[in-house]
């Protein structure tokens, strides 16, 4: 059940989305929603000769003073987003943390039920990574599950669950029918391996599990790679939302963060919930 939910706040589009999702799963749970902007302390050992003001901040000699520059702009940031959920009439909370920013966010994870954060930041316009560093270190330190958005949000009806019978697996299955069962989406789950026969028999855990709901579900089992067998299904017919663990086990090709997941969080254009 979520109860309380938080939000990465920047100045980009990718965090107006994940504010628009936050709203979203808020009305549906009855939950709360917390912004907060974290105030990246390396910026101190930056050097002061750099050009600052493609952020707008004046440049100038002094480190502390940019600093101060860039937290005005994270409390304009904070107050526009107060503002934005306010006016949905869901609770809202707004906080300015100081330091490592996927750090601070994966720590302060630990007391809420979900993080949303865009798939990129507002320096994405100069980057052609289509996951940005943040929001990669928060999914591989977050104990708590990180909902990744893309630029744009959707309203989400279907989603698809990847399920290989590991631990994260079973939490994103759990999770995924929850959301679903919520916003009344359907569910589709799909499990790829080496081995199909293998593969159906892991999937049986999944239909055993959401025989519990009264949700509409379609199976999928593919042979081969999960990054491509993924990628296939969604071509051939497209979801709001993809459900997955952080990690995977066994014949099943791995989902170990740092291959597979990674790859997936960078490759699939809609986004991306991922369990621990």
């Amino acid at each position: 059940m979520i109860k309380s939910i938080l939000v990465a706040v920047d100045a980009s589009p990718y965090a107006d989305a994940a504010r628009s999702h936050a709203v979203a799963l808020a009305k549906q749970y009855d939950a709360r929603v917390v912004g907060v902007h974290v105030l990246d302390v390396r910026l101190l050992e930056m050097p002061p000769y750099l050009d600052y003001t493609y952020e707008g901040i004046p440049l100038t000699p002094m480190p502390l003073e940019i600093l101060e520059g860039f937290r005005s702009k994270g409390d304009r940031a904070l107050t526009q987003f107060r503002e934005a959920v306010e006016a949905t009439g869901v609770p809202v909370d707004a906080l300015m943390e100081e330091g490592v920013p996927a750090d601070t966010i994966a720590d302060l994870a630990d007391e809420h039920d979900l993080v949303i954060m865009g798939k990129r930041g507002e320096h994405a316009r100069w980057g052609t990574d289509t996951l940005g560093s943040i929001a990669e270190g928060v999914v591989r330190r977050a104990t708590t599950p990180v909902l990744l958005t893309e630029e744009k949000p959707v309203e989400v009806h279907s989603l698809l669950v990847l399920f290989d019978g590991s631990r994260p697996a079973h939490l994103a299955l759990k999770m995924g029918a929850d959301v679903a069962s919520h916003c009344g989406a359907s569910v589709r789950v799909l499990t790829a391996g080496d081995d199909l026969g293998q593969a159906g028999t892991v999937q049986e855990e999944a239909r055993t599990y959401l025989e519990a709901f009264t949700l509409p579900v379609t199976w999928r089992v593919e042979e081969g790679e999960v990054v491509m067998a993924t990628l296939a299904d969604l071509e051939e017919e497209p979801v709001d939302l993809v459900v997955m663990g952080t990690r995977g086990h066994s014949f099943l090709r791995r989902l170990v963060m740092g291959s597979t997941s990674e790859q997936l969080m960078r490759d699939v254009a809609v986004p991306v919930l991922l369990t621990p």
